[in-house]
């Protein structure tokens, strides 16, 4: 398994997981932990095994067994799930893992998503602050981390580093087999610039099917700007690593299905 496949300049996919490491600045970024995800479920009257954090801890380890120079970790939204109020497992989930990244990384930061709200209660306790958008600069691009369900106006960018839609692809075999995986998007947009869209992390959220209809996406990047069809995606295989695909129109046209 190649420990880290190139996915744009600068910018690899760590092994088989949803991390991305951006080299020029030493930073690994990940999307969509949803911690506490178990807890607002038995809200409703499901109950399923705490795996989310388990999961997250597993990832985690993986990546730093890989990466000895990690100087910055950057959480590109939704780092918790209820929307209306900080539950108590999310409480002590974002306290661990912030502890965790604290005492090992130089930085932390994190970007809001959707999901986020009540997460600054957890986070002045470590002196970091929750932004929009993180914005870097290196071999001449300018690279825009955002969660991704809003638009940031204003800001120069050559490419859009989004979590937000938790991608995947469903394939069918000439057989009738279907394999579902997670899947990184590389998506062209009319505003010249790109997205790059990254999986899920959380154990409960493996991803949501793509398609070539802009409208059935979720970030407004994507539904106004994106060529959908010119999408190139990459298949994370657990154990092998991750694999460029052909254009999505291509899958569609040839020996794949999106379902």
């Amino acid at each position: 398994m190649d420990k880290l496949r190139k996915i744009y300049d600068g910018i690899y996919v760590v092994a088989d997981t949803p991390v991305i490491y951006i080299e020029p600045i030493q930073a690994i970024v990940f999307a969509d932990t949803h911690l506490g995800f178990e807890e607002d479920m038995a809200r409703q009257g499901i109950f399923i095994p705490r795996a989310q954090f388990k999961k997250l801890s597993r990832v985690l380890d993986k990546v730093f067994s890989i990466l000895n120079d990690i100087e910055q970790v950057i959480i590109n939204g939704d780092v918790k799930h209820a929307f209306d109020r900080l539950l108590r497992q999310e409480r002590v989930e974002v306290k661990q893992l912030l502890e965790r990244l604290t005492s090992t990384v130089k930085n932390v930061i994190i970007i809001r998503g959707n999901h986020d709200n009540y997460l600054p209660l957890v986070l002045r306790d470590y002196n970091i602050e929750l932004k929009t958008h993180y914005l870097i600069k290196m071999y001449g691009n300018h690279v825009l981390i955002t969660h991704g369900h809003k638009i940031v106006k204003d800001v120069t960018q050559d490419l859009i580093i989004i979590g937000h839609e938790h991608p995947s692809i469903a394939m069918v075999d000439d057989l009738g087999f279907i394999a579902r995986t997670q899947a990184y998007l590389r998506i062209p947009l009319t505003i010249n610039a790109e997205i790059l869209v990254l999986p899920a992390i959380g154990a409960y959220q493996p991803g949501n099917k793509v398609s070539l209809y802009r409208d059935t996406f979720l970030s407004p990047y994507i539904r106004r700007y994106g060529i959908v069809e010119e999408a190139i995606p990459y298949i994370l295989i657990e154990g092998h690593g991750a694999f460029e695909m052909p254009k999505l129109k291509h899958i569609l046209g040839n020996i794949l299905k999106i379902l």
